[in-house]
């Protein structure tokens, strides 16, 4: 594992935070105003609330033959918060989730690729290359690699964790990792929509066979 590349259009990672506001590099007249965040309870009045089906999501991993993680996703249909603020042990909520799993595409309310976010169009895919391995413990370690992201090239760090490594029960050698990756979208020029964040956490799973 002295060299790992990874390709992917990290498009849901993304869009998942891009939907949560609208493109603000130069607020026109009467555009909506910046948001406000508090984590202070009592800034969200009393009442019930529904959730807001295009911001959710259920995903569960699971063991796949003890080598990696598999993912599942699965689609809320319905959401309700009794919200009490002044006594928040009273709050309730209920969440009903399809077991079926849920293939569908993601829509966003706006295209993560759009120019003005990730530019897929000209730039349809992001690339890690590994430059070292430094191991923290008996099944973790750090993996040190460029991320090249919409033409920008930086150096970034993953925290990658052994999920297993063997046979599988045909046979075949596998091994498979988790990883985290932190980066700054700042940092690979993804500096629209005034309402994100800058901090992006990029969870990488991945399961190898034998070429």
């Amino acid at each position: 594992m002295s060299r790992l590349m990874i390709s992917a259009t990290l498009g849901l990672a993304f869009g998942l935070a891009a939907i949560a506001g609208a493109p603000v590099l130069a607020q026109p007249p009467g555009a909506p105003a910046a948001p406000v965040i508090t984590k202070d309870p009592m800034s969200v009045p009393a009442g019930v609330y529904k959730i807001d089906k295009e911001h959710q999501s259920v995903v569960a991993r699971i063991a796949h033959s003890g080598f990696s993680m598999s993912t599942v996703r699965f689609g809320v249909t319905d959401g309700v918060l009794n919200w009490d603020p002044a006594h928040i042990e009273n709050s309730k909520v209920n969440v009903t989730v399809s077991t079926k799993a849920y293939y569908a595409p993601i829509t966003y309310g706006i295209d993560p690729g759009a120019p003005n976010l990730m530019n897929a169009a000209a730039f349809p895919t992001a690339t890690f290359v590994s430059t070292g391995i430094k191991r923290t413990g008996p099944t973790t370690g750090q993996i040190m690699g460029n991320l090249t992201l919409m033409g920008q090239t930086k150096p970034v760090t993953i925290d990658a964790s052994l999920v297993g490594a063997g046979k599988s029960n045909r046979g075949i050698p596998s091994i498979g990792f988790t990883g985290v990756m932190k980066i700054k979208r700042g940092d690979f020029g993804f500096n629209a929509m005034q309402a994100l964040g800058q901090d992006i956490e990029i969870v990488l799973d991945a399961e190898f066979l034998p070429a």
